[in-house]
Formats: structure tokens, C-alpha cells, sequence
């Protein structure tokens, strides 16, 4: 068995290194020398200077901290990666108290808001709250930008900036598009409230917008704003902070002439807060050009070279893919990639594209190999059982009902081949669209799982599985032949099962930190108990399972048009 896995480890390490990157090559020196090119256009800007109140240190073991300026200019000897994640600790830990001061304010402003309906100041409440709607609608644009930035940085690459690479810097993107969204979600719905103030409906819609706002900063905005805060401990303020809201609130009260409504005077004041962020913290940060330059081949990174297609073709066969139907029934699931936690509406949002090709195929590999590894995991332990059962019943039942549950099982087990087929060759299909990667191994989940399925199938069609050998023959003799066969190959399949469970260790590992797959809808659980009523539907069950998996992770995924 041992010359065989090898053999298996081998073949599989070829193909994947030799015959799928015929095709196509990522360039790893194309991609540093584009991302040297932003990093030399963006640490330029004048940006950077208004952040100088901020220092970020790089050893917990001393007090020494450097501002910004000084790492990422062209005269710094930090290397690009670290230069980068300068970058992303600094955007955290600013972007973060730019929603910190929008929470801040909404909340003010929507207090404003309730106070005016709990006195049933109709006229006051109806202003208050255009304006409350008004100035949440306005902030999509600022919180935009702020989420492409963050986007952006979260499609680089480490593990091709810097070898050997452990550990990575997490853009707070998710957590920024929470305030899209929302922001989105507030402008389509286009609720302002233009009716009788003194309309009983009016107060009752009203009501409703103070309680939405509430809702999200209490709940999403007060959430992803504690996760945030947690990721800034690298970040020195060399200043006293203060709270902008207090600032606000104090300068309001020492006016004199307070013609001017407190809820106004707010929403004023986050209006031109959201310009000045949009200035400051994108613009005048270089992001502008980078994200929307239109000029060829200043910031289009080239990275893949293809000899038979061209790389639009390729990015445009990767969007079909991602339009597929079932990718919907996926939301819920996470996987884990160079220490972010990738939701599939994160991967879903944006289509491919020149600047995102690489980390999109790179995510969508690993979520479809996440996937896979947990059917080949609930498969191996649902045979297992089916497997078990017939052992037991070889003791209690007479020849012809044992040699009935073997052949059941076997042709069973035979039927989920084509299942395990379309898998292996769809991860080969998604590796070689996805280009040669340096960071590659024997050990790498992708190539560990292409030899699971490989050894599996080896297995299956071996013979030690087949059902020739089980035929019943008529006369008594050789009926005794074909019940040891059976045995035989019961025996030999349940113990390649639990000898190839125990040796898929680094499998299982890679499967346990990447892959959050809590809500993943396989119907193959195992039953509370395997009897010779049920025995027959359990391996129908087998059959039924792979046929549906075919069906919901291939092809309403889109992936048979990779084949």
C-alpha cells in the first residue's frame, strides 16, 4: 500500500506542477515591480503629512515607534511588504475613528430626533429626520472609497511579495463595507418623509427611521467597530486624542445665537466631515489614480502570461463561473486565506477583474477546495459505517443476506466514482486557470486533496471493490467462494478506509484552519442506526448523495464549463 501512495503523491505532484502550467505562469517580478510602482506614486502624496500625529511600532520588546512618512518613503530601507503593512495598520486604525465619529454622530443626531418625537414636536421631528436620512445617505460615497482602499490592499499578496511569509496584515474591508451597505440600503429606499406633520402615518414612518438607525449602530455599526478596534495595537498616537462629538457638542453650547438646530448644525458639520475624509485620506493619498487612472500600463498590472489565450478571455471565464446560481446557497460560508477570514459575498461582490484576478481565482480555489474536502471527509466516514454494519452482520446473518449487503454496498460505493472523477479534474481545471504559484508544495491542501481523491479512486477501481466478484452462482458450492470474497473485500476496503482517515492528518489540518464551512448542506449525515430494514436505503442514500453533490457543487456552480 505504502509503494502505491507514493506513487499516487508523486504523479499527482506532477501533473499539477508540469502539465497544468503549461498554459500559463504568474509573473512573481511583474507583480512586485507594479506594486513598487504604487508604493512609490502613493508615498509622495501630501497625505501622509497630515498623519504624522501617528507612529507605528514594529517591536512590542522596545518603546521605539516611526512615523508613517519615514517607512514608506523611497528613501526607507523597510522592504515593500512591510511598507504595505505600514500602510494597512495606519488605514486601520484612522478608518477606524472615521466610524467611530460617524457612530457618534448619527447617534446624536438621532437622539435629537427621539427627543422631538417623545414631545410630539411634529414640525422639528419631520426636519430632523430628512435631515437624519439625508446624512446617512450622503456618507456612501466617503465610506466608498474608504472600502476600495481597504479592498484594494486586501487583493495583494503577501506570499509573492515576501518569501516565506507567516503571518499577514487584515484590511478592515468587511467591516468598512458594513457602512456601504447600509449607506446603499438608506439611499435606494429613498424613505424621506415630505407629508402633514400632523398625519398620525407620518409620526408612525418617522418613529420607524429613528428605530432602523438605531438598529444598525447598535447592532452591525457597533459590531464591527469592537472588531476593529482590536486590530490597531501596532498604532502609537503621539497626541491627545479627542472625541470629535464632544468638541462639537461644546463649541454648540458656547454659541450665542443659537438659531442654528442642534441636528442641523450636525449634519452640517459630518457633510463637510465626509469631503475633508474623502480629500485627506483617499485623494490626497494617491488611491485616486490607482483605483480609477485610466492611463494604460501605469497601475494595470500584468501578471499572468497565457500562450493559447489571452488574459481577458480568462478573467472573463472566471465571471461565468461566479455567476452560477448555487453560489447564492454559499453565502453563508467563510474560509480563511493568509489570515482573513474571505466571506463568498465578498468574493461574489465585485466581478474580475486586471487588479483582483489573482486573490479572486485564489479564493475561489480554496472555497471549492474547502468544499470537496468536506465531502471526501463525510463520504470516507459514511462508508465506513455502511462497512462496519456488514462486519457485524457477518457473524449474526446467513451467507446469501451478507453477500446481498456487500454487493449493495460496492455498487453503491461504485456509482459515487463519477463523483470523485468531475472533483479531481475541476481543482486541476481551477489550478491551471489559476497560473503556477511559487508558494506551492506536496504539502499544500490542494495538492494533498487531488492525492486523497487520486489513492480513493485507485481504490474503488482496483477490483478490491468490484462486484464481478460477487456474483451468486446458482449451486450451494460455489456460493461459499463468493461469501469469502466478500468478506475479503469488505476487509480490505474498511481497512484502506481507516489507514487512509489516519494518514490524512495535514489534509484534515489545512481543512480545520481555512475552511468555515458551519453552514455547509451536504444531506449525508449518518445514521442513528443501521438495520437490515434500512441497510438498502442508507446506500441509496450514497448514491443519491454524490448524484446531488454533481449537481450543487459542480455544475449549479458553474464549474462544468471549466471542463
Amino acid at each position: 500500500m505504502l509503494p502505491k501512495i507514493f506513487y499516487s503523491i508523486f504523479y499527482t505532484f506532477w501533473i499539477l506542477t508540469t502539465k497544468c502550467f503549461v498554459s500559463c505562469k504568474i509573473r512573481q517580478k511583474t507583480y512586485e515591480k507594479y506594486y513598487s510602482v504604487v508604493m512609490d506614486h502613493i508615498s509622495e502624496k501630501v497625505g501622509w503629512d497630515s498623519m504624522q500625529h501617528l507612529e507605528i511600532k514594529y517591536d512590542f520588546s522596545t518603546e521605539i515607534s516611526t512615523k508613517i512618512k519615514d517607512v514608506i518613503c523611497k528613501e526607507s530601507r523597510i522592504v515593500l511588504p512591510k511598507k504595505f503593512e505600514a500602510i494597512i495598520h495606519i488605514l486601520n486604525y484612522t478608518y477606524t475613528d472615521v466610524i467611530h465619529t460617524f457612530i457618534d454622530h448619527i447617534s446624536a443626531i438621532a437622539k435629537r430626533c427621539q427627543e422631538y418625537y417623545d414631545f410630539n414636536l411634529g414640525d422639528d421631528l419631520l426636519s430632523c429626520i430628512v435631515l437624519l436620512q439625508s446624512v446617512v445617505e450622503n456618507s456612501k460615497t466617503m465610506f466608498e472609497q474608504l472600502y476600495n482602499v481597504m479592498n484594494y490592499l486586501s487583493n495583494i499578496d503577501f506570499k509573492l511579495l515576501a518569501n516565506f511569509k507567516k503571518t499577514f496584515s487584515v484590511p478592515i474591508v468587511d467591516e468598512i463595507y458594513t457602512f456601504v451597505e447600509y449607506a446603499t440600503l438608506k439611499s435606494k429606499k429613498n424613505t424621506q418623509i415630505f407629508i402633514n406633520p400632523n398625519d398620525p402615518n407620518t409620526k408612525r414612518e418617522a418613529c420607524e427611521v429613528i428605530l432602523d438607525v438605531n438598529s444598525f449602530i447598535q447592532r452591525k455599526g457597533h459590531q464591527s467597530y469592537q472588531k476593529i478596534k482590536e486590530k490597531n495595537s501596532l498604532i502609537v498616537y503621539n497626541h491627545k486624542q479627542k472625541c470629535l462629538l464632544e468638541e462639537n457638542l461644546k463649541y454648540y453650547n458656547a454659541l450665542q445665537n443659537k438659531n442654528i438646530e442642534l441636528s442641523y448644525y450636525l449634519s452640517e458639520w459630518l457633510n463637510l466631515y465626509y469631503d475633508e475624509i474623502s480629500t485627506n485620506f483617499y485623494k490626497n493619498l494617491g488611491f485616486e489614480e490607482v483605483l480609477e487612472s485610466k492611463k494604460e500600463g501605469i497601475f494595470k498590472p500584468t501578471i499572468y502570461s497565457y500562450k493559447n489565450i489571452c488574459h481577458k478571455q480568462v478573467i472573463e471565464q472566471l465571471n461565468t463561473i461566479t455567476k452560477g446560481s448555487g453560489w447564492i446557497s454559499l453565502k453563508p460560508i467563510h474560509i480563511v486565506f493568509n489570515d482573513q477570514v474571505v466571506s463568498v459575498d465578498r468574493i461574489l461582490r465585485h466581478p474580475a477583474d486586471r487588479l483582483n484576478f489573482h486573490c479572486k481565482i485564489e479564493h475561489v480555489s480554496r472555497l471549492i477546495k474547502c468544499i470537496y474536502t468536506e465531502i471526501l471527509f463525510k463520504y470516507c466516514k459514511y462508508v465506513i459505517c455502511l462497512l462496519n454494519f456488514c462486519e457485524k452482520v457477518y457473524v449474526k446473518s446467513n451467507d446469501v443476506a451478507f453477500i446481498n449487503f456487500v454487493r449493495q454496498i460496492f455498487d453503491a460505493v461504485n456509482e459515487t466514482t463519477k463523483m470523485f472523477d468531475i472533483m479531481y479534474k475541476t481543482l486541476v481545471s481551477l489550478h491551471n486557470l489559476r497560473g503556477k504559484y511559487y508558494h506551492d508544495n506536496v504539502n499544500s491542501n490542494l495538492i494533498s486533496l487531488c492525492t486523497s481523491i487520486t489513492n480513493l479512486l485507485e481504490e474503488i477501481k482496483s477490483g478490491n471493490c468490484s462486484i464481478a466478484v460477487l456474483d451468486t452462482k446458482s449451486d450451494n458450492s460455489n456460493m461459499k467462494v463468493t461469501q469469502m470474497d466478500a468478506t475479503t473485500c469488505v476487509k480490505k476496503f474498511s481497512e484502506f478506509l481507516k489507514y487512509y482517515k489516519s494518514n490524512s492528518q495535514p489534509l484534515n489540518k489545512t481543512h480545520e484552519k481555512h475552511c468555515r464551512l458551519r453552514n455547509l448542506l451536504l444531506n449525508i449525515d449518518i445514521p442513528d442506526s443501521i438495520n437490515t430494514d434500512n441497510f438498502s436505503s442508507a446506500c441509496n442514500k450514497l448514491i443519491l448523495f454524490s448524484k446531488n453533490v454533481i449537481k450543487v457543487y459542480y455544475e449549479e456552480l458553474g464549474l462544468n464549463k471549466l471542463n
